[in-house]
Order: structure tokens, then sequence, then C-alpha cells
């Protein structure tokens, strides 16, 4: 017999490939229910931020420039889809704020001081202006006010396509994020220790609310067996 998702939970035995399916019935229903895009959209969210995650795990020990390049990056990334994530949990609240699983998961971040302050203080100029927008006005506030007194603008391992890191341009968007100069240490390491709670936080509590609607609707835990996209039936 096929496994069941746990409600509310994380899939059995991760050791093992497997997948969650829905027969023609299940897609039907789901297509029937509006919330259905809500958790599309939100496991959309966590994919993301789990790319993000891998790429920074590729570059742990790694010092050469394309590494601290994705690394940076990987950082950036994962501060701007947070502030969109939470905007999403914003627009859930109005269809399961009553639900307990939802009382109990992400309306927990709505309510968390600490998440909103770094989403109106950090996450927000990072994601306007140096990840999903390229704002030159903004670069150049950064620029005039940046600590920074030498400008190295990039570097390379000889001349491979796609190893240089723009450097200072990597920099000038971290201090955008900070908003202050990246020698306040202090103050870089808090932020950067609070964002990647507010991942985990959000990934953890994504996983476990998709698990128990997909669960609800009638979704089960089988092999895994890849298929090209388009072709699910």
């Amino acid at each position: 017999m096929p496994g069941k998702l746990i409600s509310g939970g994380p899939l059995e035995d991760k050791q093992k490939a497997q997948q969650i399916y829905g027969d023609t019935m299940v897609l039907r229903k789901c297509q029937a229910d509006k919330k259905f895009a809500y958790v599309v959209a939100l496991a959309r969210a966590v994919n993301a931020l789990n790319s993000v995650h891998s790429l920074m795990m590729s570059t742990t020990d790694k010092n050469s420039p394309a590494a601290l390049r994705d690394r940076m990056n990987s950082y950036f990334f994962a501060s701007a889809i947070p502030y969109e994530a939470l905007r999403l949990i914003e627009r859930m609240n109005p269809v399961y704020g009553k639900d307990r699983i939802f009382q109990d998961s992400l309306q927990i971040l709505l309510k968390d001081k600490t998440a909103q302050a770094l989403k109106r203080m950090h996450l927000k100029a990072v994601r306007r202006d140096a990840v999903f927008h390229y704002l030159p006005d903004r670069f150049a506030e950064a620029i005039a006010k940046t600590g920074m007194t030498e400008c190295v603008f990039a570097s390379s391992l000889g001349e491979k396509k796609g190893d240089i890191h723009y450097s200072f341009a990597d920099y000038i968007a971290a201090e955008m994020q900070v908003g202050s100069r990246l020698d306040d240490g202090a103050a870089v390491n808090d932020m950067m220790e609070k964002t990647l709670n507010i991942v985990k936080q959000f990934v953890d509590h994504s996983e476990n609310f998709i698990a128990d609607q997909l669960n609800g609707w009638g979704y089960e835990l089988l092999p895994f067996l890849p298929v090209a996209p388009g072709s699910q039936q």
C-alpha cells in the first residue's frame, strides 16, 4: 500500500527517494480549492530558499573569487526571498488565519517582532535595491557613504568565463543591506544570524504546513519516479 504523508510533519524515511503523488481526482479537487494556489506558491518559496542554501553549502571552505561571489550572493538571495515569503504569509492570513496548523506555524512569523523588524530594516532594502532590482540612485547613495577607502573592483583566477567576481558591487550591496559600514562587525553578524534564523523557521514551518495540507487533499507518498516537466497526468 502507498505510504501516507505524516500529518503536519516531514516525509517518512528521508533516506529513500520518494514523491508526493496525487491522482487525477486529487488534482481536480485541488484545482477547485482556492487554497491550493497558496500552497503551491509557498512550495515555490521553499524551493528557492533550499536552492540558495545548496549554493551556500557548495562554497564551504572555498576562497576563490567565484566561491566568495557565490557565497555572498547566496546570502543576498537568502535575505531577499524571505521578504517576499513574509508577504506571502500575510496574503495567506485571511485564508488560513483560523486554521490551527497555520496559527501554530507560519502565523508565528507574522507576530515575531524580530522577523518584522528585520523585514523593515534590512530585507526590504537589499531585495528592492540590489537583488531583484538594480537601482543606480540607491547604489550612488551607498557609494557616497561607504567606509571603504580603496576599491578592488573585481578579482578572478585566470580568464575563464564566469569566474570573475565584481567584489566592489557586492560589498556596496552588503552595506545597503546593513544600512551602515561593513566594519561594524557586531551589527553585521547580528543581522546575518537573525536572517538565517528566520530562513530556517520559514522552511521548517512551511514544510510541516505543506505536508499537512497535502495530506488533507489525499496525496500519497510513493517511490520516486522521475518524470519530464509537462508530462504529469
